[in-house]
């Protein structure tokens, strides 16, 4: 219990160390070592306008002449009688006032008009372009997916590195005093336990495999006693029941017999 609390407060000592210790500027360090960003550059291309329209903008309509009265549609006549016979069929159908137009026959017109849109129909757009960028090598797609991972642990190796340390080497000097953990000991300030006394702490410990079998085939048998156990019991009831309802109807009977009159002729 001791040997883990050390270890613990180790682990404690040594975060705080590398986080706001003297080396606490690790994380500036990475960003100081990470490549310049390229800067990019965005331009725009000014495309050539098409020539303006020469012809005059029209009208159009459903290719009737151009009538200043206003276009009324034909009334309907309630009949008078009633018809013996189908009404002549009229060589047009009428129009509603506000569907007849004139002018030269634009977009369909009539009662097609609003199914077929034309070029000028707001509703058709252009989906944009898929945004167009410079193909990748396969070295440059694998360095962009490889950087970023190595990037991270370069600070630790630079260190390590820089100052000459044995890379097994997780210690650190606070007033003089060595804390962390080495090759050979667990360094505590002037107290260094040997690192062979991890092997004592019950870091892997698991239950011994015959005794969780043992105990589980014991707890299979008493579940098959207790489930023989309640289906006796519910056999035992059962053939109470049944001995129950033959006693019963066998005494009706026997009283139906002795209340029948006797059939013997004297």
């Amino acid at each position: 219990m001791v040997v883990s609390l050390v270890v613990h407060a180790l682990v404690v000592l040594a975060f705080l160390q590398i986080t706001a210790g003297p080396g606490g500027d690790w994380i500036a360090s990475m960003l100081r070592s990470a490549p310049a960003t390229p800067v990019e550059r965005i331009g725009f291309l000014q495309l050539p306008r098409g020539a303006p329209p020469t012809e005059v903008p029209r009208r159009g309509g459903d290719n009737r002449a151009f009538s200043k009265a206003p276009p009324t549609a034909v009334a309907h006549v309630a009949p008078v009688a009633v018809p013996s016979s189908l009404p002549p069929l009229p060589n047009r159908p009428p129009r509603a006032g506000g569907d007849i137009g004139t002018g030269p026959l634009v977009g369909g017109g009539g009662d097609t008009r609003g199914v077929r849109p034309s070029y000028s129909d707001p509703r058709l757009w252009a989906p944009s372009a898929p945004v167009v960028t410079a193909p990748l090598s396969a070295t440059a797609r694998l360095d962009s997916a490889i950087a970023p991972i190595f990037r991270e642990l370069a600070d630790s190796m630079r260190r390590a590195a820089a100052e000459g340390r044995d890379p097994a080497d997780w210690t650190f000097k606070i007033g003089g005093q060595r804390f962390g953990v080495d090759r050979r000991f667990i360094r505590l300030g002037p107290v260094s336990i040997p690192t062979a006394a991890l092997a004592f702490l019950p870091l892997n410990v698991q239950g011994n495999p015959t005794t969780i079998d043992h105990d589980r085939r014991l707890a299979q048998m008493r579940g098959e006693i207790l489930n023989q156990a309640a289906r006796a019991a519910r056999d035992e009831d059962f053939q109470k029941a049944v001995k129950s309802l033959r006693e019963r109807k066998q005494k009706e009977r026997d009283e139906g017999k002795k209340a029948e009159p006797s059939k013997i002729i004297p």
